[in-house]
């Protein structure tokens, strides 16, 4: 039943993170204003820019302010969340089980799926197994060159213990491209994570996957 719950719509949401693709930053957005309320009193603030506002209810007071969009942004599904960093756009699908797909300019884009409860050493390491499966049968598929799947890992992150692997395939092109899947599992969690990048783009990527899964907490632990 967990395996099924889990991969249910799976191959579907892997052939959309296979062709996740993120557009350039528009230089032409419009500017964005917010409603700032200090004791009472309510002002129009700029994002992105520091300002000094000038009170009408208390004439000569001053109040030096500056307001923008927070760098890391959290992201909750069922029973876990998770931070991500802008300027990576996320979509949920609220069917169960829940489903994020992150996608970052940066050259990465990953599929959390919260699975609802924890598990235990061997339904890791079976629910691991299916991953493995469906991403090399979509590779199989795509035909995919020079598919390599590394022997399973235990790794620990911030708030969850971890059991993953690495795939490696060649596209049609003879560019490299990487998968990471992991099945995280803590006191009151787990989820699977599937990332995909071109090899060549490691660098940037592995941090900000790292900090991703290192984020990775059960709703009742949300910071």
């Amino acid at each position: 039943m967990l395996r099924t719950m889990s991969l249910l719509g799976f191959v579907a949401a892997l052939a959309t993170l296979q062709g996740a693709v993120v557009g350039e930053p528009s230089t032409d957005a419009p500017r964005v204003c917010y409603e700032l309320k200090i004791n009472g009193e309510s002002f129009q603030v700029e994002a992105n820019r520091e300002t000094t506002l000038e009170s009408k209810k208390q004439p000569g007071v001053h109040y030096r302010v500056a307001l923008r969009v927070a760098p890391t942004q959290p992201m909750q599904l069922n029973s876990i969340a998770f931070d991500y960093d802008l300027p990576a756009k996320v979509e949920v699908d609220k069917r169960d089980p829940r489903t994020a797909r992150i996608a970052h300019e940066l050259g990465f884009s990953a599929l959390l799926t919260d699975l609802g409860r924890p598990l235990d050493s061997r339904e890791q390491q079976e629910m691991l197994k299916s991953l493995v499966a469906s991403v090399t049968s979509t590779l199989g598929e795509m035909h995919a060159q020079g598919v390599l799947v590394a022997e399973p890992h235990e790794r620990a992150f911030k708030g969850s213990s971890a059991r993953g692997t690495t795939v490696r395939y060649r596209d049609a092109k003879g560019f490299e491209h990487v998968y990471l899947l992991y099945v995280l599992t803590g006191p009151k969690h787990a989820a699977t994570c599937v990332v995909q990048y071109l090899d060549h783009d490691s660098d940037d990527a592995l941090p900000l996957i790292k900090k991703i899964l290192d984020s990775v907490r059960s709703v009742s632990s949300n910071r």
